[in-house]
């Protein structure tokens, strides 16, 4: 088993050692299947964007990390950054990882795709101890036995000289549904394409056990169509992987086996979900007064014949109760603001969420590289707004890291800062 390839976002991977030009061809051709979406082609070499996950074309796994801070890309800096990479991940919800010492553990001899097929192998495996699920499907077929009602249209032609033989249609209790369906897909997806020689077998050995049930085809409807109850409602974390390792698989039917599985994820996405995690986390443990964390609610802000935009702040923080409830928005910004400056369009986008929100301050969270200081800065008066409303922008740089770990008290600290002017204005009305 190679060991993975690993590159940090917007960095360059030419071909060379272990990235062949079969590898160099494949990652084309899926990259134009997905819109050129992940990274830009040069001239034999891939610029990567600003996704980070993994990639696994043929016998090669790549890894593109983050990045944020300015030091050289040592190896000691590959270690760090995938670690966080997977506590990050992890905090955001979108790996199941049983503990971070556990993570640690199966980075040195494992990429970060191998964690994604042993969680996922794992599930598969907890739901086979508890009994796959049974459900009630319609089922037609020439049978020996009168079972459900007889198909006439079908049952006389087919049965003419065969009396003992009856084409019915009937309902069956078993296994075979869509939830088992791509339970099975998962399992195939891993057990042709895994370079890990236990994961591959593992896979195996599960797959015999879903004897019966039908091979699909699964797209993203097969996920938008399932209906969770009671009793499927422990399918969800096992679903929520398969639906990251099918839908971003891309088989070779060219025969070259250099089959395509990339789990890559927007870093302006995962830095948003991380922050938010954490101050959910945090908002609990904040006694001065109540504050409350939402993500992502839409707000319209035109509207015209049959037309309709809206505005989605990243974070709202609602602060306080009653007739002192404040607004305070924040946007996270996974990038370095030229000369430590927010841009232009930075700001106006903040204006424009306090205007419509009707908050008086809101807060743009960068990754802390070094020595970067706080901002808060005014906006001047509008002549259309109220002469009442004043509202300003700060600029708030995170530092991510306790040493090489990702720091635990981010979100009471952050809490901490954009409450400081609030609790003031709380205290003296």
């Amino acid at each position: 088993m190679n060991r993975p390839v690993q590159a940090f976002e917007h960095s360059t991977l030419p071909v060379g050692g272990q990235f062949t030009q079969e590898h160099f061809k494949c990652l084309v051709r899926y990259n134009e299947r997905h819109g050129n979406r992940f990274f830009t082609i040069g001239s034999n070499r891939i610029h990567f964007r600003n996704y980070v996950g993994v990639i696994q074309a043929g016998d090669l796994t790549i890894e593109i990390l983050p990045k944020a801070d300015k030091a050289p890309a040592t190896e000691d800096q590959k270690k760090k950054w995938q670690v966080a990479l997977i506590d990050m991940l992890r905090q955001s919800g979108f790996i199941k990882v049983v503990s971070l010492t556990d993570a640690r553990l199966r980075l040195r001899s494992s990429s970060l795709l191998d964690i994604y097929f042993e969680s996922f192998l794992a599930e598969v495996h907890d739901l086979m101890h508890r009994g796959l699920v049974r459900k009630y499907r319609q089922f037609c077929g020439n049978l020996t036995a009168l079972k459900g009602r007889i198909l006439f249209q079908e049952h006389l032609p087919k049965n003419l000289v065969h009396r003992e033989r009856f084409f019915t249609s009937h309902l069956r209790y078993d296994r075979n549904n869509p939830f088992n369906q791509i339970l099975r897909a998962g399992l195939k997806v891993i057990k042709d394409i895994s370079t890990n020689p236990h994961l591959s077998s593992l896979a195996s050995s599960l797959f015999i056990l879903f004897e019966g049930i039908d091979d699909v085809v699964v797209t993203e409807h097969s996920f938008d169509h399932l209906n969770y109850t009671r009793n499927t409602e422990c399918y969800r974390s096992a679903l929520q992987l398969a639906r990251l390792i099918i839908l971003n698989y891309m088989p070779d039917f060219r025969g070259g086996r250099e089959d395509v599985l990339a789990i890559l994820f927007d870093m302006n996405v995962l830095f948003e979900r991380f922050v938010f995690a954490q101050l959910k986390r945090a908002e609990a443990a904040f006694s001065p007064c109540p504050i409350v964390f939402k993500a992502q609610i839409p707000k319209s802000f035109w509207i015209a014949d049959g037309m309709r935009k809206t505005i989605r702040p990243d974070i709202i923080a609602r602060i306080g109760s009653g007739a002192d409830l404040k607004n305070v928005i924040l946007d996270t910004k996974w990038k370095i603001p030229a000369d430590g400056k927010p841009s232009d369009a930075d700001l106006q986008q903040m204006h424009t969420y306090n205007v419509q929100l009707g908050a008086s301050r809101s807060f743009i969270l960068y990754p802390k590289i070094s020595d970067e200081q706080d901002v808060i800065g005014i906006f001047q008066k509008g002549e259309a707004l109220k002469t009442s409303f004043h509202h300003q922008c700060g600029m708030f740089f995170v530092d991510l890291f306790d040493g090489n770990k990702l720091r635990r008290d981010l979100g009471l600290e952050l809490i901490a800062k954009i409450t400081k002017h609030e609790l003031i204005s709380l205290r003296g009305r």
